[in-house]
């Protein structure tokens, strides 16, 4: 008994060092403001919260995560509910036959899911064959409504976001003209558009194809990544007028997470923009792994921009990713315009780059 009691005070004596030591180790690190400023605590506090949001994505329930938004819309036998982007039910009446798109991103998912359109915006890039005719109601930040109500359309499908094309509500309102204002800037509400197009276009066939089976395929890429690889990313947004980092709540920077990387702008959590102004001295500070670059314009002038602005920096090559070859730039097909359809293709590209190894 005198033994186990001995025995107890031992133990007891090393845990309450242990503990001594933890709140000392712990007070040097608090009063140690001059080694470590605020706002890299703050950083490193969003760094944590995104490494747990990337085991979360890194899970296998990545289905539930994809298909929430799609399952809340109510199908019914003539109509359509949902909850759109200004947060107001609206119901829809399915089978429209005078629809006008004011996004081309929303025009090529309406055409994926068995829809025609008899006005779109005005618009450089590939179009579906089907849309080529239709009649031109304007761009996309300046639409020409008495072009609009002139063709009498009974649904107007755009992006209250966008600017421009908000303002146009009230008037849609005023002439009892219905619209479907959405967001889309994720696989998730990709597949809830494409889930409300095809219910609307009696297209259940499609949502089956351009729907589930595309983000079947994308959580079999998910899935694969390796669970104790965090890889820490760049992602830049380049024109020949600037240079802008992107967020994980982009198009590309959302496939990133879900493929468990770190975005090193994690200050973007405190933020609902989508980008801020590339600043070489937190690149330096975080020293990623991988430059990814998505272009708008021409590559070649980007590339001289790029070298003019950012690469002429003698730091940036002493930059891991520079120094390792992992500075790349992404294709304007799957990295600038939506994916759509080509998701599976999307991850897959970039887990390519993230994970040759296992790709």
């Amino acid at each position: 008994m005198r033994r186990v009691l001995l025995l107890l005070m031992t133990l007891f004596m090393i845990f309450s060092l242990f503990v001594g030591c933890t709140k000392e180790d712990t007070a040097i690190q608090e009063t140690g403001s001059n080694e470590l400023s605020n706002e890299a605590n703050e950083a490193n506090e969003n760094h944590e919260a995104n490494e747990e949001d990337s085991d979360n994505n890194n899970s296998n329930e990545t289905s539930n995560n994809y298909t929430a938004l799609a399952d809340e819309v109510i199908v019914e036998d003539e109509s359509v509910t949902f909850v759109d982007a200004l947060d107001q039910e609206v119901t829809i009446q399915k089978k429209p036959e005078r629809v006008i798109c004011l996004f081309n991103s929303y025009l090529d998912l309406w055409y994926l899911s068995g829809g025609e359109v008899i006005g779109r915006i005005e618009s450089r890039d590939k179009v579906p064959e089907g849309a080529m005719e239709a009649e031109i109601v304007g761009t996309m930040t300046s639409p020409n409504m008495e072009k609009i109500i002139s063709l009498e359309p009974d649904l107007v499908i755009l992006r209250p976001g966008m600017r421009g094309q908000s303002e146009i509500i009230p008037i849609l309102e005023e002439n009892e003209i219905p619209y479907l204002g959405i967001e889309y800037d994720n696989l998730e509400q990709y597949l809830y558009a494409i889930r409300l197009f095809t219910a609307i276009n009696e297209r259940d066939d499609l949502y089956q194809k351009n729907g589930l089976d595309i983000t079947k395929q994308v959580e079999e890429i998910v899935n694969k990544v390796p669970k104790d690889e965090e890889p820490t990313v760049l992602l830049m947004f380049a024109s020949t007028r600037n240079v802008s980092v992107k967020f994980q709540n982009s198009f590309v920077g959302d496939m990133l997470h879900d493929l468990g990387t770190v975005n090193i702008a994690y200050d973007a959590q405190l933020t609902n923009e989508e980008m801020e102004v590339f600043s070489m001295e937190k690149v330096i500070e975080r020293d990623p792994e991988y430059i990814l670059v998505q272009t708008m314009g021409d590559v070649d002038n980007i590339k001289d921009k790029l070298i003019k602005d950012v690469e002429s920096n003698p730091a940036w090559e002493s930059l891991t990713a520079v120094k390792e070859g992992k500075y790349i730039f992404l294709p304007k097909d799957l990295y600038l315009y939506k994916p759509n359809e080509k998701y599976p293709e999307a991850y897959r590209g970039l887990a390519e780059i993230l994970y040759p190894d296992t790709f």
